[in-house]
């Protein structure tokens, strides 16, 4: 367990030194002058040289992504002079916020898909598997933003039943649920579309192999079989799944967007359009970070169910 955990850290390491010189890169061939954004296009060409100087664009960019990975190792993402914040404090309520919308999601749609990926997998070629098979079809082929405004359309400005957007966290389990129902269903129907597919595919081909028939011919029952089955059955599940939680961590940037979700998605949002660089920046670091620790833990999960790769890493 231990040789799994390091090597999956090793492997982190570059991964998240790419993704942070890859958006160091993107945000420099940005279109527009973020010193001229900050103050205002019709500012002087003074001021305008003034403040790339004291945001430090005049340096080279090398010396620029230097300081600040140098900064960002030590916890220090910087401070965002359009927001009069540290970055951290920016991403962190963000990144909590986000992390109860995307929990909530997870939770929605693993859940559900297993379910119904299971449903459809002991009963291949029914008319139960033909219908989820084609309900997971659909929530593949339908963008999260498209169901988003459907929902905003039909639940808030036609039958006013539900918030058009907002996070409540403190005024009540009701008023929560009501604000966090439209962009949990947006944000989960892809993972619920996946999971069900993985789910399925997994369940069949388990069923198919050659310890299930002995199983049965030692006359094990339905209960105990289905448990060896989903033991087999749900390595590539937990695969999916973790890649799953970190999109839904890493914020859904348009489904925030239409909601007003204060999370990560929508704090990328408005700093891309502001050209506040240190807060895409630093947000895409924690994204990538989340990413990779969730990763983790689902590798190490994978290790303790299926003793196969523990032997495979050893």
């Amino acid at each position: 367990m231990l040789a799994i955990a390091l090597r999956r850290t090793a492997m982190a390491i570059p991964i998240l030194l790419g993704v942070t010189a890859i958006i160091f890169l993107l945000m420099t061939v940005l279109p527009g002058d973020p010193a001229a954004a900050f103050i205002g296009d019709d500012s002087s060409k003074e001021e305008i040289a003034r403040i790339r100087s004291d945001l430090g664009l005049d340096d080279p960019l090398p010396v620029r992504y230097a300081h600040w990975l140098g900064d960002a190792v030590s916890g220090d993402l910087g401070y965002s002079p359009y927001r009069r914040r540290e970055v951290t404090d920016l991403l962190g309520q963000a990144w909590v916020n986000t992390a109860v919308l995307a929990g909530c999601s997870a939770v929605f749609g693993l859940t559900l898909g297993v379910v119904l990926g299971f449903a459809a997998g002991v009963r291949r070629g029914s008319l139960t598997d033909r219908l989820i098979s084609s309900f997971s079809l659909t929530g593949l082929s339908i963008p999260s933003f498209f169901l988003a405004v459907l929902m905003l359309i039909l639940f808030s400005a036609t039958l006013n039943v539900l918030p058009s957007g907002g996070a409540v966290l403190d005024e009540g389990p009701v008023e929560f649920l009501r604000h966090l129902l439209m962009p949990m269903i947006a944000g989960s129907l892809a993972t619920v579309a996946i999971t069900a597919r993985v789910t399925r595919a997994s369940i069949v081909e388990t069923y198919g192999a050659d310890f299930v028939q002995t199983l049965r011919a030692k006359g094990l029952g339905a209960v105990d079989t289905i448990r060896h089955v989903l033991k087999n059955a749900i390595s590539p599940v937990l695969t999916t799944s973790g890649l799953q939680i970190g999109y839904l961590l890493g914020g859904s940037v348009l489904v925030e967007t239409i909601f007003r979700w204060p999370g990560m998605g929508l704090l990328v949002f408005n700093a891309i359009s502001a050209r506040d660089l240190l807060v895409v920046q630093g947000a895409t670091l924690v994204i990538a970070l989340t990413f990779v620790l969730v990763n983790l833990v689902v590798d190490l999960m994978q290790a303790t169910i299926d003793p196969r790769l523990r032997r495979a890493v050893g």
